[in-house]
């Protein structure tokens, strides 16, 4: 037989048959054609993974790995595609390509994909680990998400910035955390990590105890520690763990008995000078820029100012009168973010009336808006009014409970995007247990968001006189500099023409 156009049919082909249009069916062959068992044969699966996973079975190469950056939605696409057949691989035991998509997420994703995507692809890997069909597949997964994905700064924040790292479980956040190469500026930050991941305080007393094992004190680190403790209330003032229910284990790890032989972790140079550094930093944040190849180690850092001087820097300090905390990064782009403060007089059983704390932001010299917290006439309440630079008094007061010398609470900061008359609203929350106390409003301009002093969070104590008061900070979520790209849509203009 012969095509119309006079080539010679295949007689291999699917469907082929010899039957002709004088001679009809009679004593004719037909093949097969598989096409028509579509519906018999069909696979139940996304074809485009399935070819991609063939060609890496066949050729050894997948298309997926040449993506490239490009917009938002085509990165979205790529993470899922990649996340997709990432748990195709495993569960068809294709280890070459399991381990090398394993590689991709660990090394390459975070600067193909972005920020975002990256924590969205690690947040559904440590889900998939229960999936898992394999034990060694998973110890191979779980062991690149908590070692490979967290082990650069910026992939680092990535993750502990998002809201999901509260609902990670406590043997996943203990393998993170005690990562020896864990992209730290000092061991302080551990606490902060637990505080975050105790943003709801929900977790168990023993699960908390389980995670500061992984807090490996130096000298310098060993006070912030029992500060921290003090806090929480689990020693008394002689420093002996309190006998409170799920605290076994607390003992062995403030004798350091419990990380020993564990150096402390430090991502910084260990051949720079921490006093050039904070001296450095500093100078580069009165410019408004970060220092070159440190820019990371800043993050969720405050200072303690007296007067001009710097005295430390970190997340937990002893205020005392003519102190100031500053925070180190200028916050200048919109969005919210939320920080955990507590305060306490852990020297006397209770806080004296006398002693109040500022604890807000400012955006310029003289310029500040926060609350003002101190003790009301009832042992264990504690009053915050809002209070501004330009009020001539604090408002009424909202009330929340403590302990007799403790007082804890959560600062919810939204900064709006700019109205077309280049003014910012801002809005400052007092938030306990989750529920907002009181909510203020308050404005500034664009410009000196934008190009001015910015916002940044402080904290003054007045009245305190010979005595400090304990400050122990913790980004619960949002904080530090944005890493967004700014896109610039020009200026609003008019066309002239017809209207």
């Amino acid at each position: 037989r012969r095509t119309a156009g006079g080539k010679r049919e295949d007689p291999l082909k699917p469907g082929f048959s010899t039957a002709h249009f004088i001679g009809g069916t009679v004593s004719t062959n037909k093949r097969a054609d598989p096409f028509f068992l579509a519906e018999r044969y069909e696979i139940q699966c996304d074809c485009e993974l399935m070819a991609e996973l063939l060609r890496f079975i066949y050729c050894g190469e997948m298309s997926f790995f040449e993506g490239q950056e490009g917009t938002h939605k085509a990165n979205e696409i790529l993470t899922q595609k990649m996340l997709a057949i990432c748990f195709e691989a495993e569960r068809f035991s294709v280890d070459a390509l399991y381990e090398k998509l394993l590689a991709w997420f660990g090394t390459r994703s975070f600067y193909v994909v972005g920020e975002l995507n990256f924590a969205d692809a690690f947040y559904h890997l440590q889900h998939y680990e229960h999936r898992a069909t394999e034990e060694h597949s998973r110890n191979v997964l779980v062991n690149t998400i908590a070692t490979d994905m967290v082990a650069t700064r910026d992939q680092f924040r990535a993750v502990t910035r998002d809201s999901r790292w509260c609902s990670l479980p406590v043997y996943f956040v203990e393998k993170i955390l005690n990562y020896n190469h864990l992209p730290i500026g000092s061991e302080t930050e551990i606490l902060s990590l637990i505080e975050r991941w105790n943003a709801t305080a929900d977790k168990d007393k023993s699960d908390i105890v389980r995670l500061l094992a992984c807090f490996r004190p130096s000298e310098d680190s060993q006070m912030t520690m029992k500060n921290w403790l003090s806090l929480m209330g689990w020693v008394d003032e002689t420093g002996n763990v309190v006998p409170i229910p799920g605290l076994e284990g607390l003992e062995r790890i403030i004798t350091g008995k419990a990380t020993k032989g564990k150096k402390p972790r430090n991502c910084k140079s260990s051949n720079v000078d921490v006093r050039d550094y904070t001296k450095a930093m500093l100078e580069n944040y009165h410019s408004d820029l970060q220092p070159e190849g440190n820019e990371d180690e800043t993050d969720a850092t405050f200072f303690h100012y007296r007067g001009s001087k710097v005295l430390a820097q970190g997340c937990s300090f002893n205020l005392g009168a003519g102190d100031r905390l500053l925070q180190a990064d200028v916050l200048r782009d919109s969005g919210i973010s939320r920080l955990r403060v507590a305060l306490s007089e852990p020297a006397s059983l209770l806080w004296n009336p006398e002693h109040e704390v500022f604890i807000g932001l400012s955006y310029g010299e003289g310029k500040y808006f926060g609350f003002l917290c101190s003790a009301s006439a009832f042992s264990g309440i504690f009053s915050v009014r809002a209070l501004a630079s330009a009020a001539p008094a604090p408002s009424a007061a909202v009330h929340l409970t403590g302990s007799g010398n403790k007082m804890e609470f959560d600062l919810g900061l939204e900064i709006q995007l700019h109205r077309v008359d280049l003014v910012v609203s801002c809005e400052l929350s007092c938030i306990f247990k989750n529920e907002y106390l009181t909510k203020e409003r308050f404005q500034i301009s664009h410009d000196t968001l934008v190009n001015g002093p910015g916002l940044r969070y402080q904290m003054v104590g007045t009245g305190l006189e010979t005595s400090k008061v304990l400050v122990n900070l913790a980004w619960v979520s949002g904080g530090g500099p944005s890493n967004d790209k700014h896109v610039d849509y020009g200026p609003i203009g008019f066309v002239e023409g017809e209207y």
